[in-house]
């Protein structure tokens, strides 16, 4: 058996993909009228399955009824363009065990959730305002060496605003409220990182582990 030896460390990088929207103008199909997005990332991995994850991402949302064929979009005829930040700071849990180690790769897929909130930047609406908002997905990613690792994310937002899209969704007694909306948005991308932070010793509290493969 070879016993590996975890550090706690600190990985920071780039994001590179695409972000759309899913809500009263489009209703459920995924995937629907990308727009560009970028961001940067950082994570702290406190043990080989447990990370503290940090992200800014820029986010540009669109959608037009238009793009619909039934007869209600067709005369609605609602449009919006949004430009957004997105930041949020969660957990994310390993699969596998992720360990740096210099004679090894290392990969895993993985799951996180988060708070965040979204800045936006510009919109034609007239509507959409900052907002709270829950991030949660899935992950993949893979480690070359004790520097350079990759990965690939699609992540969702559940926004706490009906007006992302400048279209309000009415709750059964017609009213609105906040509890009362389907404004989401999305991210799938691909990513790099690199290994700036690493531990020679275990943290206050955190007991340096060696893992037997």
């Amino acid at each position: 058996m070879e016993g590996q030896v975890f550090h706690p460390n600190t990985e920071a990088g780039v994001f590179a993909g695409i972000s759309y929207y899913l809500g009263d103008i489009n209703p459920r199909r995924q995937f629907y009228d990308p727009g560009l997005s970028v961001g940067a990332l950082l994570k702290h991995n406190f043990t080989e399955h447990h990370c503290l994850r940090i992200n800014l991402f820029y986010a540009r949302l669109n959608g037009d009824d238009l793009d619909f064929k039934n007869e209600y979009q067709q005369m609605r005829a609602q449009s919006f363009k949004t430009q957004a930040l997105d930041c949020h700071i969660g957990w994310e849990f390993n699969f596998l065990p992720y360990i740096i180690n210099r004679h090894r790769t290392a990969h895993t897929p993985y799951i996180f959730a988060a708070l965040g909130y979204s800045f936006i930047l510009s919109s034609n609406t007239g509507m959409a305002t900052n907002h709270a908002t829950v991030p949660f997905g899935v992950g993949y990613k893979y480690r070359f060496n004790e520097v350079v690792a990759i990965g690939c994310e699609w992540g969702m937002r559940k926004t706490f605003t009906d007006k992302l899209d400048g279209v309000l969704n009415p709750g059964p007694d017609g009213s609105y409220s906040r509890s009362h909306n389907n404004d989401w948005y999305s991210f799938a991308g691909i990513y790099v990182t690199f290994k700036v932070f690493e531990k020679g010793f275990a943290c206050p509290g955190i007991k340096e582990q060696t893992i037997y493969k």
